[in-house]
């Protein structure tokens, strides 16, 4: 009989056991499943989620769409012991998540399965603390096709230094919205807009972030609620002069438009990368009435349409603006999907600014910096001496005299 162990010399246990090692270090650096790095705040920090009441549910005709009666809302917010509350996962371990990243990012599911193993640094149900000061509130407009979790750095950043953080799930417009009833909602598509009829594009777009910007008033009606109801471990602990909209993408067109017709609610807009389409340069020339703090990628900054509009912003906004863009990076990098996987970035989805140690924790820390400065009446001299630091943060020419 032929031999083949002779023939080939055998292969010996160490070998195998050396390419075992190979490839397995090659799949978790490919499918890392590390925690993710931790705040470095002084609080600990809780996570809930809620299910609210959608007052006005829309219909919209000619896509045959009926939007769901409620929304999600996920918040992370200053804890205090965490002894016996479980950490949560970064991506819950639900196989309609993985199927709508699939949808919206065109990779296979299986890709995103490892997910539910990356611990996050929050903790479920944990009981909030009582601190010196009630907590600020930072709203995040996620990004169209995006979810709260792809925030989840900044917001437990922000929570543990003391500001209670929210993030909206609107059905249709994030990845997937899934409730406890065990209905799901499906991203409607980056191509909605053209299919709405009888709209252009501006049109089209201008409906959407109007009609998301409610909820804005949602979530501030449900957090005074909260802060009212004697029996709620919120009774009192939320500053509602102290309320900062975060926008990316399409959240940012959202921000613009609640921040430009419910100003009188917000203190602060921080905007990375926001979507313009529906405002005309006319609605922009005055700026905004709250202090603002404008970010962009080296992907949005290159297109002369959209930087007008925000340079147009930052230029005009009488309150304390300021603004830098980030070499090497993409529209997509204000979210976590670099976190996703390495592939990401040789695949071409991020940029190669992140690919840097604590890159995204960099950006996480600028909005930090300006909402102390804001709402702790802190220094804004951090964010400064940060641009300074990071070369691929580059301020205006005047940024030293901020």
């Amino acid at each position: 009989m032929f031999d083949i162990k002779r023939k080939m010399g055998g292969i010996s246990p160490a070998l195998l056991i050396g390419l075992f090692s190979l490839i397995l270090a090659v799949l978790l650096y490919l499918f890392p499943t590390s925690p993710i790095a931790p705040p470095d705040g002084p609080n600990n920090v809780g996570f809930r989620t809620f299910e609210i009441t959608n007052p006005s549910p829309i219909a919209i005709e000619g896509i045959n769409y009926k939007d769901a009666e409620k929304i999600r809302l996920d918040m992370w917010y200053p804890a205090g012991d965490i002894t016996g509350c479980e950490r949560k996962s970064w991506i819950d371990k639900d196989p309609r998540l993985y199927e709508g990243f699939e949808i919206v990012a065109g990779y296979p599911a299986f890709l995103f399965k490892h997910l539910y193993q990356v611990r996050a640094n929050s903790y479920i149900n944990a009981k909030p603390v009582k601190l010196d000061r009630k907590y600020p509130v930072v709203i995040i407009l996620p990004g169209w096709s995006s979810i709260s979790e792809l925030h989840t750095s900044l917001a437990e950043l922000l929570a543990s230094y003391g500001y209670l953080v929210i993030s909206i799930e609107h059905p249709g417009a994030c990845t997937v919205v899934n409730f406890s009833d065990g209905s799901s909602y499906y991203f409607l598509g980056t191509n909605l807009p053209k299919e709405l009829p009888n709209m252009s594009m501006e049109e089209a777009v201008e409906l959407i972030a109007s009609y998301l910007a409610k909820d804005v008033d949602y979530i501030i009606n449900f957090l005074k609620d909260l802060n009212n109801d004697e029996k709620s471990e919120f009774c009192d602990k939320i500053d509602f002069n102290s309320v900062a909209l975060y926008g990316h993408s399409g959240g940012g067109a959202v921000a613009l438009e609640y921040a430009l017709k419910g100003k009188e609610k917000i203190t602060a807009v921080i905007l990375a990368d926001p979507t313009t389409t529906p405002f005309p340069l006319e609605e922009l020339e005055d700026g905004l009435p709250m202090s603002v703090l404008s970010i962009e990628s080296e992907e949005w900054h290159k297109s002369a349409s959209r930087h007008e509009k925000i340079a147009m912003i930052c230029e005009n906004t009488n309150s304390p603006s300021y603004c830098f863009r980030i070499q090497g990076t993409r529209h997509v990098d204000f979210a976590m999907v670099r976190q996703l996987s390495p592939l990401t970035y040789f695949l071409g989805e991020t940029g190669k600014f992140m690919n840097k140690k604590n890159a995204l924790h960099l950006i996480d820390l600028a909005e930090l910096y300006f909402l102390n400065s804001v709402f702790f009446d802190e220094p804004i001299s951090p964010l400064v001496q940060l641009i300074e630091k990071i070369p691929e943060f580059i301020g205006p020419d005047d940024f030293k005299n901020w």
